[in-house]
């Protein structure tokens, strides 16, 4: 059986091709720091929040689905700033305006639900991302998909897509603006202008 010593050079080396005895003698401060600024450099290049601000991001998106699909209110609300916004398709001219006013709507739409018999279970992916990690744009795919209890029908209730101004607070990211919108093959969302800007309030 081959010893450690006795396996070749190219053995120990990482996917890029570095030497991973080179990397390990190289102190652990030096190699944290450049990582630092490797990504601070990348996200002020793209214009994109960080690897991981983009990871928080991710992560309230899937608090959103979790609490909305489980009925957690309070889960749900508490990704939202006290002072947000939603807007539920501008072309409604429906808007709702501070935690209570979100509350209400997410009780309109569990009811909905529970009057359909339905579970429903919400993806939000494909994120487009404009911004830094303070605040950014995301544009994400929003499929909503049903199964009924007593028909036991499966299906895909709705295609839309989400746009939500996103806020960093103390480390944690929230929703300022978020809005759900009709799919529109014609045009990608980041070409027009923000939904909340169509609407009064």
């Amino acid at each position: 059986m081959a010893t450690r010593d006795a396996m070749s050079e190219t053995d120990d080396l990482d996917p890029s091709g570095a030497s991973r005895r080179a990397f390990a003698a190289t102190p652990l401060a030096i190699v944290a720091g450049l990582a630092g600024y490797a990504a601070d450099a990348a996200s002020a290049e793209t214009g994109h929040p960080s690897a991981a601000g983009q990871y928080g991001l991710q992560q309230l998106f899937a608090r959103y689905a979790w609490s909305y699909d489980c009925n957690d209110e309070e889960l749900f609300l508490s990704l939202f700033l006290p002072d947000a916004v939603v807007v539920a398709y501008p072309e409604r001219n429906e808007l709702y305006k501070g935690r209570e006013a979100i509350g209400g709507w997410f009780r309109f739409l569990a009811g909905m639900r529970d009057k359909e018999g339905n579970d429903w279970q919400h993806d939000a992916y494909n994120h487009y991302i404009v911004g830094d990690d303070k605040g950014c744009i995301v544009y994400s795919y929003a499929t909503h998909f049903f199964s009924n209890r007593g028909t036991k029908e499966l299906g895909v209730r709705s295609a839309a897509y989400l746009v939500s101004e996103c806020v960093n607070v103390g480390g944690a990211w929230y929703f300022r603006r978020f809005s759900v919108n009709h799919w529109d093959r014609g045009q990608v969302p980041w070409k027009k202008p923000l939904p909340w800007e169509k609407i009064a309030g």
